[in-house]
């Protein structure tokens, strides 16, 4: 039982892992636009594989993760349970097309505040000026 008097699975809230990399803790802001510039091409690469029909994409669990009653059975238990299935996997694909969609647009997102941050900085020859 958790302190907060209920479920031992109570959510407690999410924590950035410190060693994600491009994300350093210090008392300024430094951003090391290397490392972020090759976090964002591994995440456009993972969600163009998310795209793609490999194993452990959607369109490979749309074609593959179907059971349909012909997997469980042709008695009458069989043919309802198939109903059910049937439903899950479209509820399942449908969310999985939607996390996907999501996915790709939190990167474009993450993009654009990227190239607006070097912008800025190009503008105001932050890093460019000898201030000794």
């Amino acid at each position: 039982m958790s302190d907060n008097g209920g479920s031992a699975f109570a959510y407690d809230g999410w924590r950035l892992d410190p060693k994600w990399p491009g994300i350093k803790v210090g008392d300024g802001v430094d951003l090391h636009h290397p490392s972020v510039r090759n976090l964002l091409k591994a995440l456009r690469e993972d969600v163009e594989r998310l795209k793609g029909v490999g194993a452990g994409t959607p369109q490979h669990l749309r074609a593959y993760g179907k059971v349909t009653t012909s997997h469980v059975g042709e008695w009458d238990a069989a043919q309802q349970l198939g109903v059910v299935f049937d439903q899950g996997h479209t509820a399942i694909t449908t969310g999985y097309d939607k996390l996907v969609a999501q996915y790709e647009a939190a990167i474009a997102v993450i993009e654009a505040a990227f190239q607006n941050i070097g912008r800025a900085e190009h503008a105001s020859d932050v890093g460019l000026k000898d201030l000794t």
